[in-house]
């Protein structure tokens, strides 16, 4: 029997959750990088072995769609909060998981500095100081970075589902 997790990526529009979603479960060699909002949501799969696929739900970044967030959020286990890695995204990011702090309570979170080979991108130790959640550097249109998402996405949900890692 197949079980389903469902992860939710949250973040403000233009912080890379699309493309983090792409990278991890398209098969493409070049990902996209011009800016395309997402229209409410987007997902996709993971499968982590025989019995367990995880749901990754990305929430519509832009403010008109936030109406949208708490029920998106229902159910997850995890949180992957992407924010882009300048100063004033990562404030903004901060804004948002205070606001929708009752949201997350029940679910493990972890954060994704994206965009981390533009200059001046804050390193992720010091995103992670500001938001206070396990945070991971990431460049999500580098194919090469598909590991390190993994490994993300297994390590946070590790100490609540038994999976092969």
């Amino acid at each position: 029997m197949t079980r389903y997790v469902k992860v939710a990526l949250m973040g403000s529009g233009y912080a890379g959750k699309s493309t983090l979603i792409k990278l991890l479960t398209d098969n493409t060699a070049k990902l996209e990088v011009n800016y395309k909002p997402t229209p409410g949501m987007d997902c996709g799969t993971i499968t982590l072995d025989d019995t367990t696929k995880v749901s990754l739900v990305e929430m519509g970044g832009q403010t008109h769609f936030e109406f949208m967030w708490p029920d998106l959020l229902r159910g997850s286990r995890l949180v992957v909060v992407v924010t882009e890695s300048t100063p004033k995204a990562v404030l903004k990011t901060r804004q948002l998981l205070h606001k929708y702090k009752d949201q997350l309570s029940n679910a493990q979170l972890v954060a994704v500095a994206n965009k981390q080979d533009i200059p001046g991108s804050m390193k992720p130790e010091s995103v992670q100081d500001l938001l206070g959640i396990p945070t991971y550097g990431m460049v999500a249109i580098d194919p090469k970075q598909k590991l390190t998402g993994y490994k993300m996405i297994v390590s946070g949900l590790r100490d609540m589902v038994s999976i092969a890692a």
